[in-house]
């Protein structure tokens, strides 16, 4: 399984785009076994500094809403892409 890893330190966004994504994709799940499309911003991993960290399936990137969202926030700058070694580091560091 490929992933993608990505860092932010606005907290307010992730979780509207959190909000949006399961909008989209009819989160929570009738059967109740998806609640949520990503971890909610207080269960989120961080790094030393606070940052909020996501590591996400690398196909779930091409689904839209995520398809049209995501190229737009890493062009602002605010979202983040870093390799999973950056990542593995910055979970292990904690904050």
């Amino acid at each position: 399984m490929s992933q993608r890893y990505f860092r932010t330190d606005d907290a307010n966004l992730y979780e509207s785009i959190r909000l949006q994504l399961d909008a989209a994709w009819g989160h929570p799940t009738p059967d109740g076994k998806t609640l949520t499309c990503i971890d909610p911003i207080a269960q989120s991993p961080r790094d030393a500094s606070g940052n909020i960290l996501l590591a996400v399936r690398a196909e779930r990137c091409g689904w839209e809403p995520v398809d049209t969202l995501l190229p737009q926030l890493l062009a602002s700058g605010v979202v983040e892409e870093i390799d999973a070694a950056a990542y593995d580091a910055a979970v292990n560091a904690g904050p």
